[in-house]
């Protein structure tokens, strides 16, 4: 044998050896993430229960908003008074990036998950529900990836197409003469290698985003074999590329020997540039079935995840919409964000405008909270967490938790006028429902009546508006007792200490804690006894 021979069965050896090394590490790896995933639903887990640095859940509904009415979405306002990220991050139990973009623009009003069939087989059908959860696992959240119809056709360079080929010209010549073959082979992968790195920084986002479409369109076609998932009119062949260099299409995250062997491999021969110009064209002729395998994933992923979210609960219903309901019937609605053990159901018919009195922490802001997320919950993802939920479906507004603005100069009292002031601009919708917070409350008593008695007398007049207000001025229980039901919240103080039961009773409050509250959490004698006096000179 020469020494030529020798080499050459070297480097095949070499290679043949890191190939099984690889691939008896993807069985591990496999058959690791297969039991994890089969412990998921009895222990109520998530698959990763960590946020990721470069996690964009909101870049698909910042990204097509502008395509929808914008009307129907909920607002930057209400999703911040509400908490919505908690909700979103509570309900989020997907296995993808794409999955959790859908979630979260569906929150906010641009998609709804609402096939209860498909839900409820996650739920009952365990070898449907491993099945498709590994392989919605194999596309994962490595990646956020830009959308198919946002990215830009990029030019390729014909001489760069050639460039994978030039290391081959080395090996041909090693056979003649060895010595300048090797020089040769080498010169050419280092070009290759530095190359890589140059072109990688002007297209990196694109390039995982093209090699991440590639494996929603392979797990897609996967997905659609499997019993009882539904169909999907694509023509897979359009994407035969993708699928023949599918186990080049990969972003090698790991540190290990054998992934940097095939992280060299893949630079020095410029694999990821190569692919990359290959695949991309059929992914822009094909646009359209492309973005049907995005929402065929997203889609599946979404509802694997409300059924998850709907196991982890013991108080929920599916929703009911009743057109001929002026508002709605809740019986036991509590607030999903609380503890299902700990908090307090609440049961009520609304079908007018409510104004909610008591005292502080006494549970109105968390009860009209409750409603405002039931009904964005009930649109949205068909759950609420009340034992029954009848509603006629309608925009969600909310003027809650205002506050001074130091970038802008807003002093609290400005920014709650901003705030309520949006309120009256949407006018397209046959339903809205609004929930204010202690109205007016950075202004002064004799204004702030006033103010209140004249707003929420013009929403009343509004008749596709109904509105929920929470105020400490029992005195607009009595100005707007015509067009307001009276309801109430109240507590109970037995020697040093407060007791709430967060119950909603009809009609006005009755009972006031502040001064109480100074004696039981110990200020001087003086100023309870003095506050007191001043109550009844008042």
């Amino acid at each position: 044998m020469t020494n030529n021979q020798t080499l050459v069965l070297i480097i095949l050896t070499f290679i043949i050896l890191i190939t099984l090394v690889n691939v008896i590490i993807s069985i591990i790896e496999r058959r690791k993430q297969i039991a994890k995933i089969n412990t998921l639903w009895d222990n109520k887990l998530k698959l990763e229960s960590f946020i990721r640095p470069n996690s964009r859940f909101d870049a698909q509904y910042h990204a097509y908003r502008d395509h929808y009415n914008e009307q129907s979405f909920i607002d930057d306002k209400t999703w911040s008074d509400l908490n919505m990220d908690t909700l979103f991050h509570k309900i989020n139990f997907n296995f993808t990036a794409i999955g959790e973009m859908r979630l979260y623009a569906t929150l906010r009003g641009m998609f709804k998950v609402n096939q209860t069939s498909l839900i409820n087989k996650f739920k009952d059908n365990k070898v449907f529900r491993l099945n498709v959860s590994y392989i919605l696992s194999k596309i994962g959240k490595n990646v956020y990836p830009l959308f198919p119809d946002q990215m830009l056709p990029t030019k390729r360079n014909i001489l760069l197409m050639f460039c994978p080929l030039l290391p081959f010209i080395g090996v041909a010549f090693i056979f003649l003469i060895p010595s300048k073959g090797i020089l040769i082979c080498l010169t050419f992968m280092i070009l290759n290698a530095i190359l890589s790195f140059k072109l990688k920084k002007s297209y990196d986002q694109d390039l995982k985003s093209i090699f991440y479409t590639a494996n929603v369109i392979k797990q897609s076609q996967a997905l659609s074999k499997i019993e009882s998932t539904p169909a999907i009119s694509v023509d897979f062949t359009h994407f035969k590329a993708s699928r023949r260099f599918s186990g080049l299409l990969v972003r090698v995250e790991s540190q290990d020997m054998a992934s940097s062997i095939i992280m060299f491999i893949k630079l020095v021969f410029m694999i990821d540039y190569f692919l990359f110009h290959l695949i991309q064209r059929s992914y822009f002729k094909y646009q359209e079935e492309v973005m049907a395998c995005y929402d065929y994933i997203s889609i599946l992923d979404n509802h694997y995840s409300i059924a998850m979210y709907q196991h982890t609960l013991t108080h929920y219903c599916y929703p009911k919409i009743n057109h001929n309901i002026n508002g709605l019937q809740m019986k036991s609605i509590i607030h999903p964000l609380l503890d299902e053990e700990n908090a307090i159901a609440n049961t009520i018919d609304i079908s007018n405008h409510i104004l909610l009195t008591g005292s502080n922490a006494s549970g109105k802001s968390t009860f009209m909270k409750a409603v405002a997320l039931n009904l964005i919950l009930a649109q949205s993802i068909q759950t609420a967490t009340a034992h029954s939920f009848i509603y006629q479906p309608g925009y969600v507004m909310t003027s809650m938790a205002n506050a001074d603005d130091v970038l802008s100069g807003d002093s609290y009292f400005m920014s709650e006028l901003k705030s309520i002031r949006r309120l009256f601009n949407t006018h397209q919708c046959n339903k809205i429902y609004c929930f204010i917070d202690e109205i007016f409350k950075g202004t002064n008593t004799t204004e702030r009546i006033a103010a209140s008695e004249s707003v929420l007398s013009y929403l009343d007049n509004q008749k596709a508006y109904q509105v929920i207000a929470a105020t400490h001025d029992v005195e607009l229980s009595t100005l707007l007792e015509n067009t307001y039901n009276n309801y109430h919240f109240n507590e109970s103080i037995q020697e040093n200490s407060i007791f709430f039961d967060y119950k909603i009773k009809p009609g006005k409050a009755n009972t006031r804690n502040a001064i109480e509250l100074l004696r039981i959490t110990q200020f001087p004698i003086d100023i309870y006894q003095r506050a007191q006096q001043n109550i009844r000179n008042l």
